[in-house]
């Protein structure tokens, strides 16, 4: 089984967060991660790309703030219904990370293997 990313709640439990966790899986961070340098380097080799980028990050940004402000109290309200869904998302996420094995290797080790994926 893997390491599961655990967030420590105000009473000093532990609880599983089914989104940390998706991020954490290999395949998922490595594709990200190329995602990224890739935007990186777009954005270097292309000054015009990057204005662009940038004015579209920073509305995003503001946008993102003004959303998160808007449904927190939607957010509070559902947190109980909110807990059951990422409980069953991780249990079903520990099902797909025992069936597909690929998930614990990096994209590039995925991509590259054409056998069986067994255990990294």
């Amino acid at each position: 089984m893997t390491a599961k990313k655990n967030q420590t709640l105000q009473n000093g439990s532990t609880k599983e967060n089914v989104v940390q966790r998706v991020l954490q899986l290999p395949v998922v961070s490595s594709t990200c991660e190329s995602l990224q340098r890739t935007y990186t380097s777009t954005k270097e080799a292309h000054p015009l790309v990057a204005s662009v980028c940038e004015v579209y990050e920073r509305g995003v940004q503001g946008a993102s703030a003004l959303a998160m402000r808007s449904v927190e109290p939607v957010v509070r309200r559902l947190e109980p219904q909110f807990a059951v869904a990422n409980d069953l998302a991780c249990r079903g996420l520990d099902h797909l990370e025992e069936k597909i094995p690929a998930l614990q290797y990096p994209v590039d080790k995925v991509s590259h293997r054409q056998d069986s994926l067994g255990p990294p």
